[in-house]
């Protein structure tokens, strides 16, 4: 287990528009935001489009729904360098739900009300060998 203590400094509530992508629209406000070194995403809305990941131990399987979806969920954070890292859950009008790691291609139908805490020190992500993907790198371990 790797950790650290943060504190919350300030916080920033953010609605995209309709035919925005969800993660671009995201980075792009991280990156207007440089001081933002460490944070948490949370959100809801509506997309007409959803393309989402799943990562099988090897690499990320990607879906893509073409149809209107309903956000029940936005999960994230963002480390330094504004890396921006996102799961969500879809709805469907039949109420099934399908999810996971979101992806460029997330496009808002309606809105997407996000609320994103920004936390002080800053988070690094180093790449993990055995998964070659870019993981938390926390200061403390126990």
């Amino acid at each position: 287990m790797e950790f650290m203590q943060q504190t919350h400094q300030y916080s920033f509530l953010i609605r995209l528009l309709k035919g925005e992508d969800l993660l671009l629209s995201l980075q792009k406000f991280c990156e207007k935001h440089p001081d933002i070194g460490a944070g948490s995403i949370y959100g809801i809305g509506a997309v007409s489009q959803a393309k989402y990941g799943f990562f099988n131990g090897e690499k990320y399987l990607e879906s893509i729904l073409e149809e209107n979806l309903e956000v029940l969920s936005i999960i994230g954070n963002i480390a330094e360098n504004q890396i921006v890292h996102l799961h969500g859950i879809f709805g469907r009008v039949d109420g099934t739900c399908v999810g996971g790691h979101i992806l460029p291609g997330c496009i808002i139908s309606v809105t997407c009300e996000l609320s994103v805490m920004v936390f002080k020190p800053k988070v690094i992500r180093e790449l993990d060998p055995e998964t070659n993907l870019k993981l938390l790198s926390l200061p403390e371990k126990m």
